[in-house]
């Protein structure tokens, strides 16, 4: 899975802490959301999308 979030973050110049407390998870969790090395649930996806003010489609590439 590749994703964006790290590029939107960026944009709305919040750091990994912030956007993990704003969804409520760990810092951990966002570096590994931004490596591709966790796919989320819906709801943290969801969640992570609104706070970046972006869909799910365009934070996400899910590989087959």
């Amino acid at each position: 899975m590749k994703t964006k979030i790290r590029e939107y973050r960026t944009r709305l110049n919040l750091t990994q802490e912030k956007l993990a407390e704003m969804v409520g998870v760990r810092r951990e969790t966002i570096i590994f959301l931004e490596q591709g090395k966790y796919n989320p649930s819906l709801k943290l996806a969801h969640n992570v999308a609104k706070v970046l003010k972006a869909t799910i489609d365009e934070l996400f590439i899910f590989d087959d």
